[in-house]
């Protein structure tokens, strides 16, 4: 594969290019306005005092990982179940409100109306805790002044296959990962984080190769041998009629309709109710730590109590 460089998409070359246009293009160095560069300075130097592990996801690993920069309105931090407690009672004494959004997967640390971390424990649609691998595959940067450590780009990429909505879909920051680091990536681990989800690994490897169709490499052969393999077994397998629907696991608001008016039954309802029903997520939900909850947050606690 040739050597593509971190800047690899620029402005000059593409002529006049939009206000929007602007937030997406590579730039020297990961530009944070000042405000909330001293607020992730500060709550990333609290966690790393504390020694409460955690990985720094999105917008900045993206641009760690390919030199692509795009502006982003808050910090992921994703954070094992087992350690969101601690990392919320780390952060208090720096005046944040600690609010819970979703049982399973989502709080945040405020400051001010629009300053805050999003600290990310699970998946939306339910499919999966984040675990011990986010953090021992991860790698060493440097946040706002301070030593971090980021997500790596096959648990993004696998994350991101299930992010298809209207408002925002993925598919740019996984064929940009691809074509800059899918030389070095651990192909086997990510088919199998994948696992029974394969098809939409190949329908954006399949992407990958219409958007860079001459690009040598990237993409090791055995695997697309093997999902085009495991295509052709699924295209000739016997189908059962069921009325079940997937679409929800990549947009819960595009095939609403499929639920609740074509009488598909919904896998992302059955994902997200099994993962309430763990124990870590029970603990997380009643714990003390939170200034504040959403509804969703109130209706689940009154559940199980």
């Amino acid at each position: 594969m040739p050597n593509i460089e971190k800047n690899v998409i620029r402005a000059r070359g593409f002529g006049r290019i939009s206000r929007q246009e602007e937030q997406s293009v590579t730039h020297g160095e990961f530009w944070i306005p000042e405000e909330k560069r001293a607020l992730y300075k500060r709550v990333l130097g609290a966690l790393n005092a504390a020694g409460v592990p955690y990985v720094v996801a999105g917008a900045y690993a993206i641009y760690e990982h390919t030199g692509i920069y795009r502006q982003t309105k808050d910090l992921d931090l994703f954070v094992e179940p087992e350690n969101v407690i601690a990392a919320v009672r780390t952060l208090h004494p720096l005046g944040l409100i600690a609010r819970l959004e979703q049982p399973h997967w989502l709080a945040k640390a405020i400051a001010g109306r629009s300053s805050f971390v999003d600290i990310i424990f699970g998946m939306g649609n339910g499919m999966a805790l984040i675990d011990r691998e986010w953090y021992a595959h991860s790698r060493p940067a440097i946040l706002a002044a301070t030593p971090v450590r980021v997500a790596p780009p096959e648990e993004l990429i696998w994350h991101r296959l299930f992010i298809s909505e209207r408002h925002r879909q993925d598919m740019a920051d996984i064929v940009h990962l691809i074509a800059t680091v899918g030389a070095i990536m651990d192909w086997k681990r990510l088919v199998e984080r994948c696992g029974e989800h394969w098809q939409l690994l190949l329908a954006q490897l399949q992407m990958y190769r219409y958007i860079y169709p001459e690009l040598p490499g990237g993409i090791p052969d055995w695997v697309m041998d093997d999902l085009l393999s495991r295509a052709r077994a699924d295209q000739v397998r016997p189908r059962t009629d069921e009325r079940v629907t997937r679409g929800t696991l990549i947009s819960r608001f595009s095939f609403t309709i499929d639920v609740h008016e074509w009488g598909f039954r919904d896998v992302r309802a059955e994902h997200v109710a099994t993962m309430e029903r763990k124990p870590i997520v029970r603990e997380i939900a009643l714990s003390d730590v939170w200034d504040e909850q959403s509804r969703l947050v109130e209706e689940y606690r009154a559940r199980i109590s």
